[in-house]
């Protein structure tokens, strides 16, 4: 499947969309590939793009006291949004944590749209409202649950993960230690032994 089609696959995925909109939106997309390593935003730019990983994975991270803290992954057909459309700096970094194959939008592709589909307010109204409340619910999720719950979450939710970036950006994003995720994970393994 090449890349326009997996974008097609992937915006399909919204019924609210037509095929002549799905089609419209698949021909005008960038897609983009990037390498891993690559920063995509650092803290203080002023944030211009959205993304859509087509594939690959992308981490979010804040530096605090000289130390990273992971507090986002984004892989295949996730999307990662400006915090704002204003022109306020970035307080964190996005980094390809893989080879990426990214699709790139900014304010002049939605504008774009937004002539051609009208109605394309409502869909992207709808699709933030539906981020918002995933996010709300994910926040509340872990800050009521203990590490191993944030633990076994994870690999519930997102299995692959483990197998894509580092042990110590896990342990990071579950608001842990690499010494804690790793007692963790033996305790588990030990009891379905």
């Amino acid at each position: 499947m090449n890349s326009k089609e997996k974008i097609r696959s992937s915006i399909s995925k919204f019924p609210i969309l037509t095929k002549e909109e799905i089609t419209l939106i698949v021909d005008k997309t960038v897609v983009k590939e990037f390498k891993k390593g690559e920063i995509l935003l650092r803290e203080g730019q002023i944030p211009k793009n959205c993304y859509m990983v087509v594939e690959g994975c992308i981490r979010e991270y804040l530096l605090k006291d000289g130390d990273e803290k992971s507090i986002g992954f984004y892989t295949e057909t996730e999307t990662i949004n400006p915090p704002s459309k204003e022109d306020i700096p970035s307080k964190h970094y996005l980094e390809c944590a893989e080879d990426c194959l990214l699709t790139i939008s900014g304010k002049t592709f939605e504008e774009e749209l937004r002539l051609l589909m009208p109605r394309l307010d409502d869909v992207f109204q709808n699709f933030a409202i539906r981020k918002l409340i995933q996010a709300k619910e994910e926040w509340s999720q872990f800050i009521s649950s203990s590490p191993e719950e944030r633990y076994l979450n994870l690999l519930n939710t997102k299995p692959d993960l483990f197998n894509r970036v580092p042990n110590h950006q896990i342990a990071s994003y579950l608001g842990m230690k690499p010494q804690s995720l790793s007692r963790i994970r033996k305790r588990i393994i030990d009891k379905e032994k």
